[in-house]
């Protein structure tokens, strides 16, 4: 056999072998999560979807493509907080695009109404660099190192300064943080990672999220409510609305 098709062969049986385990794989995802979910006291509801989840959010990573239902939600409790975890679908593009892909993202948050003053914070990419270039906003806390690490958008940027003293900075630059992405909606505090929900994931999402909260919904008490904010201006790019 000419080395070629012999190589051209090995590929095919590659891809129908990654093919036919997928149904395998994601049946035992959606068993690792209900084990986890009945160790840890955590509940699952009736419906296996909620078309209404992702839009209690406006901003990231709400804001992308096309938003399919919300996906292996859970209720729990962890430190006294009550939290949601729930799978995020977008398909990417327009609802007229002929070729899209399905992204996923694994949400963790605090299950409440979201509200002012609002804070994200997302590890810098090139996106990012190059919505920074066309006036994105960034608010600069003066630390080289994070400054460079973090993008960081905020409705008031006294908020944002207050939030990220030296002691939440240096949280962030932890190694466990650089995958994370962090958004602050007045109470409603989430944390989300690139992927579908895993077990794995869900204890570590949630600790991340008590420790977040503890350093953030102090401050928001007995502040005033902001208004300003708003829009990036590069529809498309990234996540528009603060």
């Amino acid at each position: 056999m000419e080395p070629f098709v012999l190589f051209l062969a090995v590929v095919v049986a590659l891809a129908v072998g990654v093919l036919a385990t997928r149904p395998l794989r994601e049946r035992r995802r959606v068993r690792e999560i209900a084990e986890w979910a009945d160790m840890n006291g955590w509940e699952r509801p009736e419906a296996t979807s909620d078309p209404e989840l992702p839009g209690r959010w406006q901003g990231g990573p709400f804001l992308q493509g096309v938003p399919q239902p919300a996906t292996d939600v859970l209720y729990g409790e962890v430190a006294g907080q009550r939290m949601i975890s729930f799978t995020h679908t977008w398909r990417t593009g327009t609802p007229e695009s002929r070729f899209s892909r399905k992204r996923y993202a694994h949400v963790v948050a605090l299950d409440e109404e979201p509200a002012e003053p609002r804070l994200e914070l997302t590890p810098e990419g090139w996106r990012d660099k190059l919505q920074k270039v066309f006036g994105g906003q960034d608010v600069q806390l003066g630390n080289p190192a994070f400054d460079d690490a973090w993008r960081v958008r905020a409705s008031d940027d006294g908020f944002a300064r207050r939030v990220l003293d030296p002691r939440f900075m240096s949280m962030l630059m932890l190694p466990d943080y650089q995958r994370t992405r962090i958004r602050v909606d007045g109470p409603s505090v989430l944390l989300w990672t690139s992927g579908r929900t895993s077990a794995d994931n869900l204890a570590e999402l949630s600790s991340r999220l008590v420790e977040v909260a503890r350093l953030t919904i102090p401050l928001e008490k007995g502040q005033p409510v902001f208004e300003q904010g708003g829009d990036i201006g590069l529809p498309g790019m990234g996540f528009e609305k603060i």
